[in-house]
């Protein structure tokens, strides 16, 4: 299974080029076309191993994280086919490879488009860190092997880190988890984290990739909210 990313950065879309017998999940709405042999089935998000209550479990986490419940799995049956994936918002795209290592990637909630049937995306406790870095007490943590596929609000700039480097929390992507992070107030004192206009940042430490994204969601939420008109 192969990903080419397209229309990069600003509309980007991702095409899964599947070889026949191959499956790729996607979450729910991201579909934009696909070949008509390849089949299409939605089914309730879960781990392998995982029975029918523990699928439930998996599935009411995932949308806490802000994920769908279910899932839709593309197969290429009989011979090879494309699916062709975009996020809701416009922006870039990005995949990474997973080889069964112990490295695990990390993502932002929302940031998860699709990955082959290889890989599993399971919702993370992220702790009171990741709650205070306004993403949500849940996180996502993809495992297992094969490629997978994530989105950002603007472009993406990927970092090769070896040591720390600070990010606002609301431009944060995805990261490998050999990183460390801690969240912090903005400039280390109370009069910055009110009057500095950046809230809280994230120190990343120690060795690994960071994916991080131009624009910020909730920040272009809060600018053009005033701006729409009320309902009813």
């Amino acid at each position: 299974m192969e990903f080419e990313v397209t229309h990069r950065p600003a509309y980007a879309m991702v095409t899964a080029k599947l070889e026949a017998g191959e499956t790729c999940i996607a979450e729910a709405g991201a579909m934009i076309s696909m070949d008509s042999h390849v089949k299409m089935t939605t089914q309730a998000a879960k781990k392998k191993d995982e029975g029918l209550l523990g699928g439930l479990m998996s599935g009411l986490k995932r949308m806490v994280a802000g994920e769908s419940f279910f899932q839709n799995h593309y197969n290429a049956e009989g011979q090879a086919g494309n699916v062709v994936f975009a996020p809701t918002l416009q922006g870039d795209i990005d995949t990474y490879v997973l080889d069964e290592s112990d490295t695990k990637l990390i993502l932002q909630s929302s940031a998860y488009i699709c990955c082959s049937d290889g890989v599993e995306v399971d919702a993370k406790w992220g702790g009171g860190k990741s709650f205070f870095g306004g993403e949500g007490l849940i996180m996502l943590k993809a495992s297992g092997s094969g490629p997978i596929a994530f989105n950002s609000f603007g472009g993406i700039k990927k970092i090769e880190m070896d040591g720390k480097f600070i990010v606002d929390t609301g431009h944060i992507v995805a990261f490998e988890d050999t990183l460390d992070f801690k969240v912090t107030k903005f400039g280390g004192g109370w009069k910055s984290f009110f009057l500095g206009g950046e809230g809280l940042v994230c120190t990343f430490s120690g060795t690994g990739t960071l994916w991080i994204q131009t624009r910020n969601a909730q920040g272009f939420g809060e600018a053009i909210g005033p701006l729409l008109p009320m309902r009813g």
